[in-house]
């Protein structure tokens, strides 16, 4: 913005509602979690902030309107009478906007009966006589009248500075007929007549000839033009109401008093906690950067430097004892400990001083571990307590509160759960990361670095100041408070030893498969190029779009959303396929082989650790529904549609004189549907043993389920789950390769067969548009705000993910209460069987072979009566030296 020369003091006056409105049609779409709309917010915060940095204003203020009724309405009643209600959406904003303005102490300021214009007009004459120069923030023209000798305007739209001369170049005329040109050309939304007629360009050219208004309209019947001679004789007095309408008062009965408008240091808390009410996540890191965050600073810890030291302070802990392994890329070079109650003082041990103190961490931890009346408290203690599992000393008998399990139960939509991010969310402070700690560029700290000690410190002083909120949280919902205790904190120890057993990997086979498949991929290739007739990049989505719809001339069933381009990808190839064409189903034949090359056949040795076992990392804080992802390597990406895909599972395999157990729950979520929705007709199919996906077939084609054809079975069975994913007509009409309006006919034909399916649908969407959330079965939570959204795709995501949230969530809470109960029974029965592995729906066990019989019964029983739902849980199980085999 260009600097007006002047050594007065200056006063910014803020046009509140011209900005707020600015601000709310430039940015759409955008709201917090609770699926309230911020773009007006965040659009007028960003306005402020960068006003404040750039021109360090010593005096503000923010005009606002107080009400709709106002002189000008009074005068005349057509004054902004049609003008369209503020919207809904924008409404609610206003009041985050005044606890802004507030928490920046910048005073509103509001005249009943007079619009903000004109409380921006008095005080910037009275503080310009004053000797102030005064700056109006505004992207209204209405304004430019105002502007003279000692008063400005910032267009905070195109972000300049306007004096006389700046008016006069930008608008047509000098601003004192600025008034003169706004009362000819009229206001349509201000309800301002005007002179029918005349236009802008015309009332600027009559201005700029005659001076005046009432000059102009003195010389009306000379105006050469027909139109405008016409328009000002027959409408005078319309052109004198207006110019009164938009003429902005500068004599109102307020003081301009400097003092009052002192720009003073604002709340930055209070900034904060609102950020974290709107989800301003980067305004939020930028004000923490700038200005701190203002929580009490957290001392350094106290390192003990010997085992007798260590043994001291930690006997001496009373109460939840806070732990926490301090290290960086999964090695850890000490610990740290703290208490619940007392100072926050946290202590540190460093490994490196001496052997002998890890191994007495260790003997404390698993002491700890193994004592019914602790409880560890920490954030990620799975990480904490993994050194214990790497070597079979995790026996858990203790109560673990993980503010990483609580945090992502309380708000699963969290980009995540991390002792960062939970810090920022919930106290505004970005806690040190590892290169701040000294780690980075093969360094890591000193021993005794301040650093490191501060870095230590904070792993279990920010625990200790958010898990007591949290935990009031979490209690005040019991069927969550329940899904932690009975499912998550279980679960979190029988991960921990599924991760450090880990499965035995065959790389020989693997090294055979890939020889396989790149030769069967060359033989794909050169399919692709004889179908095609010429080769060309078969990565390429241009080239490829180019084959398939210009040479091939395919139909074209999708565009990219940026480029409006020909869409490739897998949905579009599948639905092209569907429809017959050959070229698409090679190249989901090469995409999938490729994929399975380059994820797992080549890369999944190169994870083998010296053991020969392969060890993912099961996420238990990711997915939001509730189920369990794994990473390093992700297993549960592995293909099981195609024989390919399936032949992977060969490499899986149990060492000499074992067995795996493959324990499968079949139909899981079509079953908990049928118990949720109490749908009687699935309930009564389930219970028959009958093969559900025959039973809707025959429900919607019609007949006997003995009599559905194989393709009528496969349309029913993608159905049942497309009802599950809440799939639209469109996405059917593209799975099956049909019409949009068959795939409709085949919804509502289910829906009316299952009409408490079609219940439950109805239901669940309007329970989440009441509360904004659903629950599993259990209790557990998703938080859905965007069913409110005002975008029609993030509104009709929604309420998919609504229909299947609690569906999926259940199925995931089932397969997690089976593993637990699975765990402690082979614990108690057969110590030598042990749980590997959880793909989807699936339980892999390693078991010594002459066992395997009572293992297979054991996983059977307790996985089947993990729930009692209206319809019996079926597992279907195997025994095999591979995985594959056990599957078959």
């Amino acid at each position: 913005m260009a600097e007006a020369q002047s050594t007065r003091p200056r006063v910014y006056l803020i046009d509140g509602y011209s900005n707020i409105f600015r601000a709310y049609y430039a940015i759409r779409n955008l709201s917090n979690r609770k699926g309230e709309a911020t773009n007006a917010v965040f659009g007028f915060f960003q306005m402020l902030r960068k006003l404040l940095r750039d021109d360090r204003p010593a005096y503000i203020g923010v005009a606002l309107d107080v009400s709709s009724k106002t002189v000008r309405s009074d005068r005349y009643e057509e004054y902004k009478a049609n003008r369209s209600p503020m919207p809904e959406d924008l409404r609610p904003q206003i009041p985050y906007i005044r606890r802004l303005l507030e928490a920046y102490k910048i005073p509103i300021l509001e005249v009943p009966r007079y619009e903000a214009d004109d409380v921006l007009g008095t005080l910037a004459k009275k503080g310009s006589d004053a000797g102030f120069d005064i700056v109006l923030a505004s992207p209204d023209k209405d304004l430019m009248q105002l502007v003279g000798d000692g008063v400005y305007q910032h267009h905070t739209g195109r972000d300049k500075l306007y004096d006389i001369e700046g008016v006069t170049e930008d608008f047509g005329v000098p601003p004192h007929q600025v008034v003169d040109v706004l009362a000819l050309m009229g206001d349509s939304s201000d309800n301002v007549p005007g002179v029918k007629g005349i236009g802008e360009k015309g009332a600027k050219k009559l201005i700029s000839e005659h001076g005046s208004l009432e000059t102009l309209l003195e010389a009306a019947e000379t105006i050469k033009r027909k139109a405008y001679r016409e328009g000002l004789i027959n409408h005078r007095e319309d052109a004198l109401l207006s110019k009164e309408l938009v003429t902005i008062h500068t004599d109102l009965d307020i003081e301009f008093e400097p003092d009052a408008l002192r720009h003073e240091e604002p709340d930055w808390q209070a900034l904060l906690e609102l950020c974290g009410e709107l989800d301003f996540d980067s305004i939020a890191k930028e004000l923490e950067a700038e200005h701190g965050t203002g929580i009490e600073p957290i001392e350094p810890a106290i390192e003990l430097d010997d085992v007798a030291a260590f043994e001291q302070a930690a006997a001496q802990l009373r109460g939840d004892v806070y732990v926490a392994m301090v290290g960086a890329s999964g090695s850890e070079v000490g610990f740290v400990m703290a208490q619940e109650d007392g100072d926050e003082l946290a202590h540190y041990v460093d490994f490196r001083r001496d052997e002998a103190l890890r191994s007495a961490v260790l003997d404390r931890l698993a002491a700890w571990v193994a004592d019914a009346a602790v409880t560890l408290v920490g954030h990620d203690l799975k990480e904490t307590l993994r050194p214990l599992a790497a070597e079979n000393r995790f026996h858990q008998q203790c109560r673990l509160v993980d503010g990483m399990l609580v945090s992502y139960l309380l708000m699963p939509a969290l980009r995540g759960h991390s002792l960062d991010d939970v810090a920022f969310e919930r106290l505004r402070h970005t806690p040190m990361n590892n290169i701040d700690a000294g780690w980075g560029k093969g360094m890591e700290p000193l021993i005794g670095d301040d650093r490191l000690l501060r870095y230590a410190a904070e792993r279990v002083v920010l625990p200790r100041r958010l898990l007591p909120k949290m935990r009031d949280e979490l209690a005040d919902d019991g069927k969550l408070e329940w899904v932690y205790n009975e499912i998550e904190e279980p679960l979190l120890g029988v991960l921990l030893t599924m991760e450090e057993l880990g499965i035995v990997l065959d790389r020989d086979f693997l090294a055979d498969m890939a020889k396989s498949l790149h030769t069967e991929l060359s033989e794909i290739e050169e399919k692709i190029y004889v179908i095609a007739d010429e080769r060309f990049n078969i990565n390429s989505p241009r080239q490829l779009g180019s084959i398939m719809f210009e040479k091939l001339g395919y139909p074209v069933l999708r565009r990219t959303r940026k480029t409006r381009s020909w869409s490739t990808d897998a949905e579009t190839l599948e639905g092209l396929a569907a429809r017959g064409y050959p070229l698409p189903e090679e190249l989901i034949r090469f995409r999938e082989i490729s994929k399975l090359l380059g994820t797992y056949v080549e890369a999944l040795p190169q994870l083998v650790a010296e053991d020969g076992r392969l060890h993912t990392r099961f996420n238990q804080a990711v997915a939001a529904t509730g189920r369990l992802s794994s990473a390093n390597p992700n297993l549960q990406n592995i293909p099981i549609r195609t024989e390919a895909g399936q032949r992977i599972r060969k490499a899986f395999r149990a060492p000499d004189s074992r067995c795996l157990v493959v324990a499968d729950y079949s139909q899981i979520e079509l079953r908990v549907l049928a118990h949720i929705a109490e749908e009687d007709a699935m309930i009564d199919a389930f219970k028959r043993g009958e093969d559900i996906h025959a039973t809707t077939a025959a429900a919607i084609f019609g007949g006997s389920p003995l009599l559905v054809t194989p393709d009528q079975r496969r349309m029913a069975k993608t159905i049942n789950f497309g009802i599950l994913y809440g799939m639209s007509s469109w996405g059917l009409a593209g799975r099956l390769g049909i019409a949009k309006n068959e795939a409709q006919k085949f919804i509502d034909t289910y829906l009316a067969q299952y009409a408490a399916v079609a219940t439950y649908v109805e239901d669940t969407v309007a329970q989440v548009l009441e509360t904004g959330r659903v629950e599993t079965l259990y209790g557990r939570i998703r938080w859905l705000p965007d069913i409110k959204s005002r975008n029609w795709n993030l509104r009709e995501q929604a309420k998919r993910m609504a229909i299947n949230a609690r569906i999926q969530g259940t199925a995931a809470d089932i397969l997690k209460l089976g593993m637990i109960a699975v765990d402690r029974r082979l614990r108690a029965e057969h110590p030598d069987a042990r749980l590997l592995l959880t793909v989807h729906d699936e339980l892999v066990i390693e078991a010594p072979v002459d066992v395997s019989e009572p293992v297979s019964v054991i996983v059977r029983e307790e996985m089947e009566g993990a729930a009692e739902l209206a319809v019996p849980l079926k597992v279907d199980l195997g025994v095999g030296e591979t995985w594959y085999e056990a599957k078959e």
